[in-house]
């Protein structure tokens, strides 16, 4: 029997790993398992974050664009509440029309992620 694949883990470059780690930590809640001095994982769910200190010159960094992530939840107003009370901007609740509530907010770097909850 052939097995499905399924995501592992995400990684991004980013361009100040502490600050993106305490983003992740202290702004969004997600469990900080590996902590190193220039890569750092954290936990979210069934998921898997991984930054990277990006090493190339800062005039050389882009980051955000090209991609959204999007992460479902269990209670959507709380964590739109909680990333605004912990200083992020994140965009108002829209109710989709396949179903679902969401909003979207950028890290420290620009990279866009999308948090989601059914309504069904």
């Amino acid at each position: 029997m052939e097995v499905q694949p399924k995501l592992f883990f995400i990684t991004l470059a980013v361009g100040d790993l502490d600050r993106s780690v305490a983003f992740y930590r202290d702004g969004l809640g997600w469990e900080l398992q590996t902590d190193g001095s220039y890569v750092a994982g954290l936990a979210f769910g069934s998921g898997y974050l991984v930054v990277s200190q990006d090493e190339r010159p800062a005039d050389q960094r882009s980051y955000a664009g090209g991609q959204e992530i999007a992460v479902k939840v269990d209670d959507l107003d709380a964590q739109h509440a909680r990333i605004t009370r912990n200083g992020a901007s994140p965009s108002p609740i829209v109710a989709r029309p396949w179903g679902e509530r969401n909003f979207t907010f950028c890290d420290p770097d620009g990279y866009v992620w999308c948090y989601g909850q059914p309504t069904g």
